[in-house]
């Protein structure tokens, strides 16, 4: 049929599947020569595949669309509801390590900064796939890599600008199908945050920058915020569009995620939970476009307070110095360092009056004039010696 979205026959063609006239698949361009049981990086052909085929998330939405073991495609959906395949291709050759995998969206053009819309939509942001270096110097599994490519593309939606397979355009949402003069609704690509450098564990681990300007961790945010209350619609006790199957057509729609997926966008709960989603969305989206337009006022208000940080570090440490001469001038003086200083001062004056004698034996003068300026220096030295005697005998200051 041309919605070509179950298996229920042998006829039926999985959404994106590679056919040709004769409705065969086709066989992979690349060679057919299996690889070794284990490349140079240490990681076998088997172990890259294993590790995408049995991962716990991506498990149920891949499948194999070529004869061999090369070509799989994952479906998943976007934040703005978009259905999308990643076709993941993993060339055969005489060592796997030698090659990176590829990775494109099957059925579709889209705008995304990551996706190369002159290449058949193939994925060129992610920095482990972007070359055979990158690939090997890397070290991640395929299943990391996949899944770090899903989730981006989930979180930044890419803007969908045709949908060429019809398989495809048959699960979108109903929102999407129903828009305003049967357009689709297009969301403009969000600007990613990172360039997809490492694995998905690496990234992780890091769970933020060291960048004095760079935004604080999702994971920290998430960790420290309550999450909202959100009213979810009621589950319905009965969905009529299961009513007329038999036992094997439910069997079979368990079995076939795309069917099943297919019919879930059908149902009204779905249609009320997407659109209770596309609020919240877009309530984000206002609240990061007004935290956006503070962000210039909030970056000088924060070199402001850097600045005033600055100059109060440097008072500070003024402040510390001149505090710490007066404790010194205020603190009390040393008892022998004040009597070595008075014993000092007594010998000068006791000098200096003999020395005005000697002179005036010496050249002779005015025996008033003489005698008034020796007292008053001889007086100077008794004085000095008898502080030091009342400082030796009191043990005190008070002189």
């Amino acid at each position: 049929s041309a919605t070509a979205t179950t298996r229920r026959g042998a006829s039926s063609n999985y959404p994106g599947r590679r056919t040709g006239t004769n409705n065969r698949v086709h066989t992979p361009v690349e060679g057919s020569i299996r690889p070794p049981s284990s490349s140079d990086d240490g990681i076998s052909r088997a172990q890259h595949l294993q590790s995408y085929l049995e991962d716990s998330t991506l498990q149920r939405s891949t499948r194999r669309v070529s004869s061999d073991d090369t070509t799989y495609d994952t479906v998943f959906q976007t934040t703005n509801g978009d259905t999308l395949i990643l076709r993941v291709n993993v060339p055969l050759s005489s060592s796997f390590a030698a090659f990176c995998p590829a990775m494109t969206l099957a059925g579709v053009r889209v705008r995304h900064p990551w996706v190369d819309s002159s290449n058949r939509m193939r994925i060129i942001g992610y920095d482990p796939i972007q070359s055979e270096k990158n690939w090997k110097e890397s070290g991640i599994l395929l299943g990391d890599a996949v899944h770090a490519v899903v989730k981006h593309l989930q979180l930044n939606p890419p803007q969908v600008l045709e949908i060429t397979d019809k398989g495809l355009q048959s699960i979108q949402t109903k929102q999407q199908q129903n828009g305003v003069n049967g357009n689709r609704i297009k969301t403009p690509p969000r600007t990613p945050f990172t360039n997809g450098t490492g694995s998905m564990s690496a990234n992780r681990s890091r769970g933020g920058s060291s960048h004095d300007d760079a935004p604080p961790s999702y994971n920290v945010v998430a960790e420290s915020t309550p999450a909202p209350q959100v009213t979810m619609p009621p589950i319905p006790d009965k969905y009529p569009q299961l009513e007329g199957l038999s036992r094997a057509e439910l069997d079979n729609l368990l079995e076939d995620e795309l069917e099943f997926m297919s019919l879930v966008h059908k149902l009204d709960v779905y249609d009320e939970i997407f659109c209770l989603g596309s609020s919240r969305l877009n309530e984000n989206v206002r609240l990061a476009k007004e935290n956006l337009e503070r962000e210039t006022k909030l970056k000088e208000l924060r070199g402001e307070v850097k600045s005033l940080h600055r100059t109060l570090q440097s008072k500070m440490e003024t402040f510390t110095q001149l505090e710490e001469r007066q404790n010194a001038i205020c603190a009390p003086p040393d008892k022998e360092l004040t009597l070595r200083k008075l014993n000092k001062a007594k010998k000068e004056a006791f000098e200096e009056s003999e020395n005005l004698a000697e002179t005036w034996v010496e050249d002779g003068g005015s025996i008033d004039d003489f005698c008034k300026e020796f007292l008053a220096k001889r007086k100077v030295h008794h004085v000095r010696a008898a502080k030091m005697e009342i400082l030796k005998n009191s043990g005190g200051y008070g002189i």
